[in-house]
């Protein structure tokens, strides 16, 4: 019984120990693999393991939306540059330049007055800046690789789907929460837009108007007011514009390609608070007010 028992924690000492091994190997692959993100040493680091899992798949797939879309985006390569026939005199002009053009992407978004978003066809975020924690208070790793629905007012989720296209049958796989409120929203609001709807399976061109965005949602924030420490409804009205971003797709029997959408590219901006008292008026600036028609109910004297 005694060589038994020496046997039996034997094999268990021997399992834990392999369980063991099989833990840091796996953790050292997670920490290599969060390395390779295009984020911060200092957010990598605190990254837990389902969270380096969403964000590498959504980084693959921006790699895929960013280079079969039409046009593609590649980056420059190492060592190309804008010299005619490879001679330049390295300046200190032009090593300026160069340094610039290398933080081109983050001049710019510090520079928008709203944050920059990119959702695929199935409406998760692939990218978004991460400017959006100044108008949202959101994080751009909580939001990279999650449902845009999870982030919207309820009400605005099929007005959301109807941008991208995504058909009625697939709305709720995609998180879409169809109710009468919503419909009604979605129908008021598309009317009001202006803008046709091409289906996903039909073509659209990059060029065309039929790719223009131009919409208002609802996003959860968790800003609260200045000096109030209490949270406001906790949901911000953004202005969305943007374009469906196409690759092109061949037809058997058709003569050219045709271009299917892969997502939208978007910029948006919160808009001020409904109180007017909040808005400051300026003097090239006047009041009116509409009901649900539209009609004018009221419009200053000036």
């Amino acid at each position: 019984e005694e060589e038994e028992d020496a046997s039996r924690n034997l094999r268990k000492e021997k399992s834990r120990n392999a369980a063991r091994s099989r833990r840091g190997k796996e953790n050292f692959e997670f920490f290599e693999l969060a390395k390779m993100l295009p984020l911060p040493g200092a957010i990598t680091s605190q990254l837990d393991k389902a969270s380096i899992i969403r964000l590498t798949i959504s980084y693959l797939h921006m790699r895929h939306f960013a280079s079969q879309g039409d046009p593609p985006w590649s980056p420059l390569r190492e060592g190309e540059n804008n010299c005619n026939k490879g001679k330049c005199a390295q300046t200190s002009h032009s090593l300026v330049t160069d340094i610039f053009e290398q933080h081109l992407g983050a001049h710019l978004l510090q520079s928008l007055d709203g944050f920059v978003f990119v959702v695929s066809q199935e409406g998760r975020f692939l990218y978004i800046s991460e400017t959006v924690s100044i108008y949202l208070g959101l994080s751009q790793v909580e939001l990279t690789g999650s449902s845009v629905f999870d982030y919207i007012h309820p009400a605005d989720h099929v007005e959301m789907a109807e941008r991208l296209g995504i058909r009625p049958h697939l709305r709720a796989e995609a998180g879409c929460q169809t109710c009468h409120e919503s419909a009604s929203s979605s129908a008021s609001t598309s009317s009001l837009a202006g803008t046709p709807e091409p289906a996903p399976s039909s073509p659209c061109s990059p060029v065309s108007e039929l790719s223009e965005r131009g919409f208002v949602i609802r996003m959860k924030s968790t800003l609260t007011k200045r000096g109030l420490h209490v949270k406001s409804s906790g949901y911000k009205v953004i202005h969305v514009t943007g374009r469906i971003r196409c690759r092109p797709a061949l037809v058997p029997g058709s003569s050219r390609p045709l271009h299917r959408p892969m997502g939208l590219v978007a910029l948006a901006h919160t808009l001020p608070p409904s109180m007017l008292n909040e808005v400051r008026m300026e003097s090239h600036m006047f009041v009116f007010r509409v009901n649900m028609d539209l009609q004018v109910t009221y419009c200053e004297n000036r």
